[in-house]
């Protein structure tokens, strides 16, 4: 399904205050080196910027969200303090013990976990912090991973069970039957079919979209 549409992109910011009360979770740090890994368009982005004084880049794979990203950016008069890149992250050069801080949401578990631990390990300063928000039943089947990362899993922020559906998908499922009654554009959406797919998916499967946001930090010899 893409996720480029307007109005997706709108209801993925009702999760956005979860992204808030992870952060407030963390110390304090004074002008923070930011790592947005897979930031898309750029939603936690811009909310990592409001919510601190330090400099941020921004890595995807898409340069189309990234061209979007960089459009908000500019009206945002932001080009100063956030940096865009295209990427694989696997394969970054950027240098070693570079960030304070690095922000995920959904990737690792698409990119793979032991891969982006070993990855987010080089990169980070001693002491730094990686933010993993992830579905919960994912990042448990992953967990053996993180003994040998040289991480350890300080808090962990549950989102309100059911909110995928709630705040994302009940509006979503209202919208196409909007559309399908003629009271909507029918072109607001690239492909309704595979929208439908995914929400008859998430009915079938309550329970998989719990998701949480999980903040680690590097404390020791990774593997």
């Amino acid at each position: 399904m893409s996720y480029k549409e307007s109005y997706t992109e709108e209801l993925r910011g009702n999760f956005l205050k979860y992204m808030r009360e992870a952060f407030q979770l963390l110390p304090k740090m004074e002008k923070p080196n930011i790592l947005d890994l897979g930031c898309g368009s750029g939603s936690i982005t811009l909310k990592l910027a409001n919510l601190t004084d330090g400099n941020i880049t921004a890595i995807d794979i898409d340069q189309t969200l990234l061209d979007r990203l960089n459009e908000r950016i500019k009206i945002r008069t932001l080009i100063n303090r956030i940096t865009t890149k295209r990427m694989d992250f696997l394969k970054n050069e950027f240098p070693d013990k570079y960030f304070d801080l690095i922000w995920e949401a959904g990737v690792v578990q698409i990119i793979g976990f032991k891969e982006s631990f070993k990855a987010c390990y080089r990169i980070l300063k001693d002491g730094g912090y990686l933010v993993l928000g992830q579905a919960i039943k994912t990042f448990d089947k992953n967990i053996d991973k993180l003994s040998k990362s040289g991480f350890e899993l300080i808090k962990q922020l549950n989102w309100p069970k059911g909110c995928w559906w709630t705040d994302y998908y009940e509006p979503l499922e209202r919208k196409i039957k909007d559309i399908q009654e003629g009271k909507e554009d029918p072109h607001l959406f690239e492909n309704i079919k595979a929208i439908e797919s995914e929400i008859s998916w998430v009915k079938a499967n309550p329970d998989e979209s719990d998701c949480a946001y999980y903040i680690l930090q590097k404390n020791g010899e990774g593997n």
